[in-house]
């Protein structure tokens, strides 16, 4: 079995904590998006078995998504967070790549960059961050890791 680490969190430190734990694979990510991104909903399988969707922050405004093909994993995530209204921090956007070079990108280039990339044979295989209390948006992301082996 891989090595799993958990990589982040960027943005802010502030809200409700949101958790995956580890998943077998992402079946399908859809994040919603504005001047922030206001909340993923995220479809994967644990056990063999496809979980019902977990939405984290709110399902509002536009929407982009991805579905995952059976061996298809995701590699990479990007995005940028900013101070916003005083003290809190949300993520403007927020790109995943998969390792079939598809990807779900949405939200606004605006902010503090934050980037992670996997060597080849490493996958995402989990989420957790923050969500903010007074605006119902992502404040931080981090990701668990399966690492390849070495």
């Amino acid at each position: 079995m891989a090595k799993v680490v958990k990589v982040g969190t960027w943005g802010g430190n502030a809200g409700n904590a949101f958790d995956t734990g580890r998943v077998d694979r992402f079946t399908k990510v859809k994040v919603y998006h504005g001047d922030v991104i206001y909340g993923l909903e995220i479809t994967f399988v644990v056990g063999g078995k496809t979980q019902p969707p977990v939405v984290i922050g709110d399902k509002k405004r536009a929407s982009k998504e991805i579905s995952l093909d059976e061996d298809e994993h995701f590699t990479s995530i990007t995005g940028y967070f900013k101070p916003m209204l005083g003290t809190e921090v949300f993520i403007t956007q927020l790109t995943l790549t998969t390792d079939k070079d598809r990807n779900v990108s949405a939200g606004k280039e605006t902010g503090n960059p934050f980037s992670l990339a996997l060597e080849e044979g490493g996958h995402i295989v989990g989420f957790s961050g923050l969500v903010g209390q007074s605006i119902v948006a992502v404040e931080a992301i981090a990701v668990y890791c399966a690492l390849a082996d070495s």
